[in-house]
């Protein structure tokens, strides 16, 4: 089996998940979650700030941007697998 023909099955077993399911898990959950993260401690070791007030305010814009983000990571894969199906 060929690299294209493996990548496109990990595509296809993938979006059989679901839309909602890889905008949840990919977009909120993971980069959603670990963005506020990373962004709640850059701002305590640089600019001081309490963590726990930054990880909280974090917990609100980074999860609801992560929708958005796993919206056009959903779109992307689709056109990626779209593209290896026409090869």
């Amino acid at each position: 089996m060929d690299d294209a023909a493996l990548e496109l099955q990990k595509l296809d077993a993938l979006l059989a998940k679901g839309k909602w399911y890889f905008i949840l898990v990919f977009g909120v959950l993971y980069w959603g979650m670990l963005t506020s993260l990373v962004v709640a401690l850059i701002h305590y070791f640089i600019l001081g700030d309490p963590f726990w007030a930054e990880l909280q305010r974090a917990l609100y814009i980074y999860p609801i941007s992560g929708i958005l983000f796993g919206w056009f990571a959903w779109v992307q894969i689709h056109r990626k697998r779209d593209k290896l199906r026409a090869q």
